[in-house]
């Protein structure tokens, strides 16, 4: 999560960035200050990652705020989100300890993309194409057309004054205020040469990185093409492979006719068999029951056969018995 703190003496201007800002997943919004001086505090306080500095502020404006916090919060990077589409800004704002310079009428998008940048790298955001290095040159130019006009405007204001004295009325005053132009040049001159120097290792710092990122596309490219190059050749080797595979089974289900009959004859006896042998488990079943069956009349009739001469013998046992008894009750009658 990336700790944003807001510095800008608008506030209706901190509310549209917050909820730019907060639509972002990987973006929080600690805190908002006015002026330089709540800029120091609440860095201090909330130790942001990002702080987005306005440039003019009542009571400490953004560049002094920011040398402060470059010296005593290293690990803050501050980004300008000024108004001034100005060359000297952008070169005072480097030089204060910023890691970034952006407009404030830049969109959303750009300045989601310009936190994200700064807060993952750890040197000044500089042109990393041949378009924003044709760019910075054209500021460049720019800038020393700037102080051209400007040295050109002092040198006309010497000229001017020079011309204007009379040898004779030459005394301290004209010679402190000779001393003075003098001294105003002389910076002048240090300040120019300051500014091209600071331009020219920004110029040479983009060059480097421009050099840098286009030595790392062009491996990653070369990486990415060696990779696709790596997976086309294993897919055409695994299409080889099956297509040789499926050649030979091709070739294996080329049979000849005797083949088929006999492969045939043998799923069909594979089929057949194991209905043969339940046939001929149930005949054996059948013939079992039919013993069995015939077992069982033959001694239904035997046991029949054997009541019946039961029921004859008893029969005639009980004739006899009655013929006795009768003779026996005729003769005690006598």
């Amino acid at each position: 999560m990336i700790r944003i703190l807001l510095v800008d003496d608008q506030a209706l201007l901190c509310e549209v960035l917050k909820t730019w800002l907060e639509v972002e997943k990987d973006f929080e919004v600690a805190g908002v200050a006015h002026n330089g001086e709540e800029a120091i505090v609440k860095a201090e306080k909330l130790r942001p990652d990002i702080i987005l500095m306005d440039v003019d502020m009542p009571k400490m404006d953004g560049l002094e705020a920011t040398k402060v916090i470059s010296e005593r919060f290293p690990k803050a990077k501050v980004i300008f989100l000024s108004a001034h589409d100005d060359d000297m800004y952008l070169g005072k704002s480097l030089r204060a300890g910023a890691k970034g310079y952006l407009l404030k009428n830049t969109t959303a998008e750009e300045l989601a993309e310009k936190i994200r940048s700064v807060y993952f790298e750890t040197k000044p955001t500089l042109p990393v194409s041949e378009e924003d290095t044709s760019a910075f040159q054209r500021q460049l130019e720019d800038l020393l057309q700037t102080y051209e006009t400007k040295f050109q405007q002092q040198l006309e204001k010497v000229q001017a004054s020079v011309n204007n004295l009379n040898p004779k009325a030459i005394d301290s005053n004209y010679e402190k205020r000779f001393q003075e132009l003098e001294k105003v040049t002389k910076k002048s001159w240090e300040s120019l040469r300051s500014e091209l120097f600071n331009v020219q290792n920004q110029f040479s710092e983009a060059n480097r990185t421009l050099d840098s990122q286009l030595t790392k596309q062009l491996i990653n490219i070369k990486t990415e093409l060696d990779s696709q190059l790596h997976t086309a050749l294993a897919d055409w080797s695994r299409q080889r492979a099956a297509l040789q595979e499926w050649a030979v089974q091709r070739d294996e289900m080329r049979n000849t006719p005797e083949d088929l009959e006999s492969k045939y004859r043998s799923e069909l006896m594979t089929l057949i068999n194991p209905l043969r042998a339940s046939i001929k488990d149930l005949d054996r079943r059948l013939q079992i029951m039919r013993n069995a069956v015939i077992s069982a009349l033959l001694v239904a009739a035997m046991a029949l056969s054997f009541a019946g001469w039961l029921y004859l013998f008893n029969r005639s046992e009980n004739s006899n018995s009655a013929k006795q008894f009768n003779e026996q009750i005729e003769s005690s009658q006598r």
